[in-house]
């Protein structure tokens, strides 16, 4: 799921080629900027990462009011080819990382990657999906190289000037919270760690309850061949499980493989980081039960967490009532986003 986009105040200017990236003889991804002015209070920098890939990442600029390094946030977005910026009328709104920043409210420096074989401004017909997506996307979107990406940004990004490195967050939401927790079991620097709306089970069990959840008009049987048709499936997935043509849910076999074939739990056990979780009892992407079976497991091996199972709320946190259609008014994600700030960072 993607919220409406939050244009940006700056008019978008043309494009120039970015800097080559380099890396530290240490092996150590080195960020490397680009001068284009974008029209977003953003900085684009390129990487390395170990699969040898250019890696594009941006990274909010310096507070006027900074006097000290700030702590660093990574937002990782949901699924979808669609790039993390979009051109509104003559100029450039952004998505879940401008509500990240608008709330940090100059206490931190925001961050968020494009995913590979997305380029700027791309704008799909059906975001979300891999349709309509290049070659190149549906071949690197795997949970293992899409983490890996976010994970050699987010080691640049920590040497760069004006970061504090001692004190970073990861918060993904849907499936960039299955990212999330990923990246935070990469890297052990990670202090903080909030995926959202993203269950902890296999999606595979996410997709079983989708499909076998009782439906208005069902006759007897129905729920339970619905349920079977998403087993069905998985097996043909299995049998061509590198596939990136064959397309199942808008997404190819390659890219459900590799999300079915584990769970978030190992990851979130296997981190360090400090772990907020929040899911909404009316998610309807991804079940609340999913939400509840990593909950419990995490309790039943003494894991701490942050916990904010809320009522009523949808996969975005909005309740039965909608978007608030005031746009300055804080609503859904963008709220679990304050609370995510100030766990981490303290109370504004």
């Amino acid at each position: 799921m993607r919220i409406p986009l939050v244009p940006s105040l700056v008019l978008l200017l043309a494009l120039n080629p970015p800097s080559a990236p380099v890396r530290a003889s240490t092996g150590q991804p080195v960020a490397v900027a680009d001068t284009t002015r974008l029209g977003i209070p953003y900085t684009r920098y390129k990487t390395t990462d170990r699969f040898e890939r250019s890696i594009t990442f941006y990274l909010s600029n310096v507070p006027d009011s900074a006097h000290r390094a700030l702590p660093l946030v990574l937002v990782i977005d949901g699924s979808g080819c669609q790039s993390v910026w979009k051109r509104v009328g003559d100029r450039v709104g952004g998505g879940h990382q401008n509500l990240m920043r608008r709330q940090a409210r100059g206490r931190a420096r925001v961050m968020i990657v494009e995913k590979p074989g997305v380029a700027f401004l791309d704008d799909p017909p059906r975001p979300g999906s891999a349709e309509g997506s290049s070659v190149e996307f549906r071949r690197e979107h795997t949970l293992e190289r899409w983490s890996e990406a976010n994970a050699a940004a987010l080691r640049a990004a920590r040497q760069l000037e004006g970061v504090d490195a001692t004190r970073v967050l990861v918060c993904g939401h849907s499936e960039g919270g299955t990212v999330a927790a990923r990246v935070a079991a990469l890297v052990p620097e990670v202090t903080h760690a909030a995926p959202l709306s993203c269950g902890g089970a296999t999606q595979l069990f996410d997709l079983a309850e989708w499909f076998g959840a009782p439906q208005p008009g069902d006759s007897a049987g129905m729920a339970a061949a619905r349920r079977q048709s998403v087993f069905d499936e998985w097996a043909r997935i299995r049998a061509d499980s590198t596939s990136t043509e064959r397309m199942w849910l808008g997404h190819p076999y390659r890219r459900w493989f590799t999300f079915c074939s584990g769970n978030s739990l190992d990851d979130l056990l296997a981190m360090r980081a400090r772990l907020f979780l929040a899911h909404g009892t009316g998610d309807r992407a991804v079940p609340v039960v999913a939400f509840d079976w990593v909950r419990a497991e995490l309790a039943a091996r003494g894991r701490e967490a942050v916990i904010e199972r809320i009522e009523g709320a949808d996969h975005g946190f909005f309740g039965p009532e909608g978007a608030p259609t005031d746009g300055s008014t804080v609503g859904g994600i963008e709220k679990v986003f304050a609370r995510v700030l100030d766990w981490f960072l303290g109370p504004a």
